[in-house]
């Protein structure tokens, strides 16, 4: 059952889960699709300042894990730059995914603790950054 709040009790029990679906930014923060975002965006790409944002952009993925922020990151990044992982994906495609980094830490660790900045280095490295 699910409240106004967003959060979640089941029938079993009458103490709430926490669960978050689209999480306020901060304060410090635009997001891209508002006013301000789309003129800092158009500003940006007037004065020839996203050159490294349709690369990207072409290879955004969602995390597959709650943690994965730093390992996914790595992936976008990985084939933004169009780095051959040197073994295949599904059938014949190379390209990578999280379960690739799998050099620096144990993912399942990862998954429970995410990574520093420090490993995401190694990771990095590991992949021939």
């Amino acid at each position: 059952v699910t409240g106004v709040t967003g959060t979640k009790t089941s029938k079993t029990s009458s103490r709430p889960k926490r669960t978050f679906y689209r999480r306020p930014m901060p304060d410090t923060c635009v997001a891209l699709s508002s006013p301000e975002g789309r003129k800092i965006f158009t500003s940006a790409h007037n004065s020839q300042g996203l050159k490294s944002f349709f690369p990207l952009m072409e290879q955004f993925s969602t995390q597959t894990e709650p943690a994965y922020c730093g390992p996914t990151t790595l992936v976008v990044i990985l084939n933004a730059l169009a780095v051959d992982p040197r073994r295949t994906w599904k059938g014949p495609w190379r390209w990578y995914e999280e379960s690739f980094l799998n050099c620096c830490v144990d993912l399942e660790e990862v998954k429970k603790t995410g990574i520093t900045m420090g490993t995401f280095a190694c990771l990095a490295k590991c992949q021939g950054l």
